[in-house]
């Protein structure tokens, strides 16, 4: 069946989106590429890699979320403290979850980004196409890495945990396997519920960012999927909806606005990577497992109110839609 989206985006957002979806599949290729002739990479020099741009595009879309509590409230109603409270309690009880059931939080945290994840792709997807494909484009940040790169993420996964790797390798890799022939089955029947036009266009964009999930390192591949997809389109969707209600906005008001809350998160972040560094007896790769640590329970911690602020928000339907659109 066709993509039947949550809400419509309007004819410059349709525009913007097809862009952005023609420069991804573009860079996937590129980086593709340049994956198959680097180097091996260790968590070290990923995790600097993506440092800045996780901190920079992939908070920043989570920094906008004053803005949709404000959208929400003129919306539902209810005065920002209740709002702001709901938030930050949202947060504390998921920290108090990680803290009681570390496995449970981190099995909860990936399938809520992928819910979360394909619920932002479902509106730019091509035109005519099934709303499954907008699944399988929110789990590759996670399918790909688990089956390309299953020693890294064992070891990713373990300091998140605070397991031995060595317990977590055969598992992450039998279970990156499996959800990569579950993908590909998927991923045909996504091929085929989508209507004839969309079918190719489909089929490029999942393919390419299929392969560049699962060849580029693990932190890239994450990184590349967050930033430059996800908190991107976050961002047009945020636009629509302000604009809707004739709030002159483009993209380098929306980034202005979401600055403050942008850099409380970093600093918290920060402070946390820091604490949890001087803890440690042992600190010669602390600050490596930390700093995973803390970027990864820190988008934990902020995607539960984050993703259910997003899926109580809904931007006004318009008269067009991408599957609309030429």
């Amino acid at each position: 069946m066709p993509a039947d989206t949550p809400f419509s985006l309007p004819g410059w957002a349709v525009h913007s989106g097809k862009r952005h979806r023609h420069g991804i599949i573009m860079a996937a290729i590129l980086l593709t590429v340049m994956a198959a002739w680097l180097p091996e990479m260790t968590l070290a020099q990923q995790f600097w890699i993506v440092l800045l741009p996780v901190m920079a595009f992939g908070m920043s879309h989570g920094g906008a979320d004053p803005i949709i509590m404000t959208d929400l409230k003129q919306t539902l109603g209810r005065g920002n403290s209740l709002w702001l409270g709901s938030y930050c309690l949202l947060m504390l009880l998921a920290i108090a979850f990680i803290w009681w059931q570390p496995e449970l939080a981190l099995a909860g945290f990936l399938l809520m980004s992928v819910a979360h994840f394909a619920t932002t792709d479902i509106p730019f997807l091509p035109p005519g196409a099934s709303r499954l494909a907008a699944w399988l484009s929110g789990s590759l940040p996670i399918v790909g890495p688990m089956a390309g790169h299953a020693e890294q993420v064992a070891v990713m996964f373990a300091w998140l945990l605070q397991y031995d790797p060595i317990a977590l390798v055969t598992v992450v890799q039998i279970t990156g396997y499996a959800l990569l022939a579950i993908w590909i089955v998927l991923f045909a029947v996504a091929i085929v519920t989508t209507r004839q036009a969309g079918r190719l266009p489909v089929l490029i964009e999942l393919s390419t960012l299929a392969a560049v999930s699962v060849l580029l390192p693990p932190l890239l591949a994450f990184a590349f999927y967050f930033c430059a997809i996800h908190s991107i389109r976050h961002f047009i969707m945020l636009m629509t909806s302000l604009r809707a209600r004739q709030v002159d906005v483009d993209i380098r008001k929306l980034a202005r606005l979401a600055t403050p809350a942008t850099l409380g998160a970093i600093v918290l972040s920060l402070g946390a990577w820091w604490f949890l560094f001087e803890m440690q007896p042992d600190r010669e790769m602390a600050w490596l497992s930390e700093g995973v640590r803390v970027m990864f329970w820190g988008l934990a911690v902020l995607t539960v109110p984050h993703a259910l602020l997003v899926a109580l928000w809904s931007p006004p339907v318009t008269s067009r839609s991408p599957s609309q659109s030429p």
